[in-house]
């Protein structure tokens, strides 16, 4: 009895082939690698069209993430289309995988995180955040009647400055993001910010780098309401910090598919070390809010470990995704929690003034 190569019970292992297109054995095939040897297998007699094949792969693609698992090219394969499309595509495959001769793993891995790199759009939201606090600072220098140093002038009488007297004007615990102390301040959150945001931008994209951003600039004024409860507040120190955090974050959930990740890890310890070691030494006697760093840190490690992309999902990482948000919007929770409801029992902040005392 002769055996047709696209009978239903045709003694094909599919398994197989798909692990012999898994080049580096991690499960998944790029669905662009895929197209790719669908559409350059000159065995088929029917030449299959580009938006056919991008069409079936969408489809196949359930979790919608450029990656096709094993239960998707079973789909695939067995895709409900007329029979002589799905013996192409069934010929395509196995050519591919009889072709492919084994790959570098590494350099198959270190294309999944590197064409995620894109400068189109341009990164937007770290440049806005610098423009915005530039324009802050020159307006309010501009009408000071001190002269602008290193490290000054300071608007304490500013809408935006974080009051420790003004708690309720909830805004204030983001608006001091946008004023500094002096330029020498202003010109290093911004390059800081440009050097470690940047690239973070232009692979997770702006909305994202918002989020931590802002995250780390609302758990900075909230640690500092707690630790130092009568010192106003300038600066977006824990808006930049939190986005060097998230860069560790950035290497935990994408270490596989990340180029040179060891280098990367290595590097992002020494510089927060260094860091650590210049603020702990070299700012004695200096205002510096250790607590709105290290809260901007925190905050950036557990928001980066939800909010940024990851490229290949793991059930570890998805765990760890939940378990980073829930940790912080209960830290977040009980900071404001303490200072609606527990200032004074605490017998840590000056008294709340009243809102005839607020008018002036």
């Amino acid at each position: 009895m002769s055996q047709s190569a696209t009978a239903p019970a045709e003694p094909i292992n599919w398994h197989q082939i798909f692990l012999h297109i898994d080049a580096d054995g991690d499960g998944l095939i790029l669905k662009s690698e895929l197209r790719h040897y669908i559409l350059h297998r000159p065995i088929s007699e029917l030449p299959l069209s580009e938006a056919l094949v991008d069409n079936l792969l969408t489809r196949v693609d359930y979790d919608n993430d450029g990656y096709i698992n094993l239960q998707e090219f079973y789909a695939l394969v067995n895709v409900s289309q007329e029979p002589v499309v799905r013996n192409a595509i069934r010929r395509a495959l196995v050519s591919a995988a009889l072709s492919l001769t084994p790959r570098s793993q590494q350099a198959h891995v270190d294309r999944i995180y590197l064409q995620h790199y894109t400068c189109c759009p341009p990164p937007i939201a770290i440049p806005a955040f610098c423009i915005a606090q530039i324009g802050v600072f020159v307006y309010y220098a501009v009408g000071s009647e001190k002269s602008t140093t290193p490290y000054s002038p300071v608007p304490f009488d500013s809408p935006l400055i974080y009051d420790p007297m003004r708690r309720q004007e909830a805004w204030r615990f983001i608006s001091y993001m946008l004023l500094h102390a002096g330029y020498v301040h202003l010109v290093s959150n911004c390059l800081m910010a440009c050097i470690v945001g940047l690239p973070l931008e232009t692979v997770h994209k702006w909305w994202r780098l918002t989020l931590l951003y802002m995250a780390g600039v609302l758990a900075g004024s909230l640690a500092s309401s707690i630790t130092d409860p009568t010192t106003y507040l300038v600066g977006a120190s824990g808006g930049v910090y939190a986005l060097v955090a998230a860069h560790l974050a950035n290497v935990i959930l994408n270490w596989g598919e990340m180029p040179f990740n060891w280098i990367r890890l290595v590097s992002l310890i020494v510089l927060m070390g260094t860091d650590i070691g210049v603020f702990i030494w070299g700012t004695e006697g200096q205002n510096v809010s250790y607590s709105a760093h290290l809260a901007g840190a925190i905050s950036g490690f557990l928001v980066g470990l939800m909010v940024l992309r990851n490229l290949r999902r793991l059930k570890w990482e998805i765990i760890l995704k939940w378990i980073g948000f829930v940790i912080y919007i209960g830290l977040v929770i009980a900071a404001v929690v303490v200072n609606v409801f527990f200032y004074d029992e605490l017998g840590m902040y000056p008294p709340m003034p009243a809102e005839t005392e607020l008018t002036a």
